[in-house]
């Protein structure tokens, strides 16, 4: 890498107004101090999508069984009819709710929602 000094020379030896080169200054850059913390609003990750999974039960089957399945099997989990799901978002416990039938489909009628310690700045708007 060139010195200033030398540069400076070279810049010197050479001529016509196309071979002007000056050094370019930046402002200075300050960083806020840790008492200033940046306050967003929680709106702003309304349209991020996440993936929601009800667990219904578990089992533990040895592959040979799972190749014998064909439409119509059951597997028997290890939680009984009526029994509440545990509800993830993104892979993460999130709660439990019941499963309920709309028209033809399932749901889940929300029943509790974990607690978590709330994030230091998240929701403060």
């Amino acid at each position: 890498m060139m010195k200033q000094e030398e540069i400076k020379e070279f810049l010197s030896r050479m001529s016509g107004p196309d071979n002007i080169v000056r050094k370019v200054e930046y402002p200075s850059f300050n960083l806020p101090s840790p008492g200033d913390k940046m306050k967003v609003s929680i709106n702003f990750i309304d349209d991020i999508q996440v993936i929601i999974c009800a667990e219904l039960g578990k089992t533990t089957m040895k592959i040979k069984d799972i190749l014998k399945l064909g439409e119509g099997s059951v597997v028997e989990l290890d939680q009984p009819a009526g029994e509440t799901a545990e509800i993830y978002v993104n892979d993460q416990s999130f709660g439990k709710g019941e499963v309920v039938v709309i028209g033809g489909n399932f749901g889940i009628r929300m029943e509790s929602i974990l607690q978590t310690e709330k994030k230091e700045g998240i929701g403060k708007a």
